[in-house]
């Protein structure tokens, strides 16, 4: 059984930042709220499904009552609930009601996710269609506290979900597809036209886009697709959550063609790059020597997609994405402008390890080194010639500063990340979670710590710090500090057979000296 994982930007709502990126602000779309309404009356009643959204709690399941708001966003998105759901927020399931309901959708919190998958696999469990025919989705947690100020919203990419052919058909798209509002950016590149974001309405959702228009046709390098002669124009695309899935059916080519139509582009002379991060978070970073200027166009998401090169898995994922344009006021050579994508890549590596962002898939063991579908346009511009631009180079350093810094800006705007977030939040992203201990890393002696041990368990995975003597030593320290007596053996192992022996260390640490206060 695998879990399929509805990865709405969710992080724009939970992580601190301004409101969800369906293109509108913070709290609730009416607009939106009334074209959802107009797509969801042209569903036909025989494509309707009945879903329950449950969570797991140590009695075993919870189902969403009827008067949960949970219950408000699932009828909505064109969700029908099965007869014999109760009334009221959350209670308790029992394996009768549960055969009774017999949802052919079940959608779950991501934090249940492993211990939902082993309860679910279960003979007496297992024998509902949503089971049967994997239609289990992922919830993420902390929208179910959220859920009410973003009803809209979540109902929206729940529905792009569940009714991907529907939706995507043309007759049944309720708004003109087209552009609405297009603000220039500048940037201070001589071959550049314009730059502009533009708001365009695809499928009924809106879509925001960079668009850069050039004076005359440029050479580009793509990571996306490929290398380009006479292009006219490049730019980095953002899509909303509720038309992933019907992107996801329609073909490639299908999707792209639609929108170069929409933004009125020609396609055959152009370069896009796709992403699910937000272009209002877009980061335009410029670092000049002289006479010499390059400019970077960056956005970043690394919540969903995150990975480690060489150890996790390639199994595709959304969202994500660090798209990253370069333009310079030098003319590249083709060699140039391929070891560009080297420095690019070298700097974002960099800043993603520099800010612990973690493997969305092994984060407990593994910094990431990007994210699984990370896209790069070199344009070879005008001017004067360089024919290399590796790091011992200007062109080189300037390119590898403005990548590095705009990616960590881009992460922080996009995802809320900063390098000095909690500690909580840290071990959260490694798949620990330990709220009894917050009150300890308030006081820095102890958030420090715990800081060093983050540190130094990934020295000690890839063999840099191998002897933990002294690290051990710190810990019954630590633990006997908090304890107010001494302490001479460390108990209660950390959660997860996986973490690392410092991080354990520390944990164990903190555990044992409030047990032995």
């Amino acid at each position: 059984m695998r879990f399929k994982v509805l990865m709405v930007f969710f992080w724009l709502v939970f992580w601190g930042l301004t409101g969800p990126a369906f293109g509108g602000s913070a709290g609730e779309d009416p607009e939106l709220a009334e074209i959802l309404a107009e797509k969801v009356a042209r569903l036909p009643g025989e494509k309707l499904k009945k879903i329950i959204f449950v969570e797991l709690s140590p009695a075993g399941l919870r189902v969403a009552g009827t008067g949960s708001v949970l219950a408000a966003i699932i009828a909505n998105a064109g969700g029908v609930w099965p007869e014999g759901l109760g009334g009221g927020d959350f209670y308790p399931l029992d394996l009768a009601t549960w055969k009774k309901l017999s949802p052919e959708v079940l959608i779950i919190r991501t934090k249940d996710r492993a211990a939902a998958r082993k309860f679910l696999s279960q003979r007496s469990w297992r024998d509902v269609p949503a089971v049967r025919n994997d239609q289990i989705f992922d919830f993420p947690d902390g929208l179910v506290d959220q859920a009410q100020n973003y009803q809209s919203y979540f109902a929206a990419w729940l529905a792009g979900t569940l009714y991907p052919e529907e939706f995507g058909r043309t007759e049944n798209l309720v708004r003109p597809q087209r552009v609405l509002s297009a603000k220039p950016l500048k940037l201070d590149i001589p071959y550049v036209e314009k730059a502009t974001i533009v708001d365009s309405r695809i499928l009924d959702f809106i879509h925001r886009s960079l668009v850069i228009r050039f004076q005359s046709p440029q050479e580009v390098i793509s990571t996306a697709s490929g290398s380009f002669a006479a292009v006219e124009a490049v730019g980095n695309s953002y899509s909303p959550a509720p038309t992933w899935p019907i992107y996801h059916q329609k073909s490639f080519a299908g999707s792209m063609r639609l929108l170069h139509e929409v933004l009125g582009l020609n396609q055959e002379k152009s370069a896009l790059l796709g992403t699910g991060a937000d272009l209002n978070n877009l980061v335009v970073t410029t670092r000049k020597y002289q006479d010499l200027i390059v400019t970077t166009l960056i956005t970043a998401g690394v919540e969903g997609n995150a990975l480690r090169a060489g150890s996790d898995e390639g199994a595709y994922m959304e969202p994500g994405t660090i798209n990253i344009i370069a333009l310079a006021n030098r003319r590249l050579s083709p060699g140039a402008m391929a070891n560009a994508i080297i420095q690019i890549t070298e700097a974002k590596t960099a800043a993603l390890w520099e800010m612990d962002i973690r493997s969305v898939q092994t984060g407990l063991e593994n910094p990431a080194t990007g994210t699984g579908t990370d896209s790069v346009i070199v344009v070879r511009g005008e001017g004067k010639a360089i024919s290399y631009s590796g790091g011992h180079t200007k062109f080189g350093q300037l390119l590898a500063e403005s990548v590095k810094t705009g990616v960590s800006e881009a992460i922080l705007k996009q995802n809320g990340k900063t390098r000095q977030r909690t500690v909580q939040a840290r071990l959260a992203e490694r798949g620990l979670y330990y709220p009894e201990l917050t009150k300890y890393f308030e006081n820095p002696r102890y958030k420090g710590f715990m800081e060093l041990a983050f540190s130094l368990s990934d020295a000690h995975r890839f063999g840099q710090a191998v002897d933990l003597t002294a690290f051990e030593s710190l810990a019954l320290m630590v633990a006997g500090e908090i304890a107010g007596k001494p302490v001479t053996r460390l108990e209660l192992p950390a959660k997860g057979e996986k973490t690392p022996v410092p991080m354990s260390l520390a944990i164990r640490a903190f555990l044992t000296g409030q047990k032995a206060q």
